[in-house]
């Protein structure tokens, strides 16, 4: 369980006492001045697309945040090696608080 927020003094969440942040942001506060930290990515391809062009992509941006996906879009509809694309991609952001959104 884990709480950074003073109740009244977040502006993202105002009428929050306890915001539940993930895995990566509780490691990092719990980390001290010094400490080691290892930063590893993905390797390979990690944007896998299907092989028929006109396949229907369904992205959930739940917890991850929406920007890996808007990469992925913008790689789905923009990028010349994907040329060719014509299905249906959806993409669905969920927040805990509706001050959250972005869009």
């Amino acid at each position: 369980e884990y709480s950074n927020v003073e109740p009244g003094k977040d502006p993202e969440f105002p009428d929050a006492k306890k915001v539940y942040r993930g895995v990566c942001s509780n490691h990092i506060c719990d980390l001290k001045a010094g400490d080691d930290v290892l930063i590893t990515g993905p390797t390979g391809a990690e944007m896998l697309l299907p092989s028929e062009n006109d396949a229907n992509i369904i992205m959930l941006a739940t917890g991850t945040g929406i920007a890996p996906f808007r990469s992925f879009l913008r790689k789905l509809f923009h990028d010349k090696a994907t040329k060719g694309f014509d299905g249906l991609a959806w993409l669905f952001l969920g927040v805990p608080y509706s001050n959250s959104l972005l869009y």
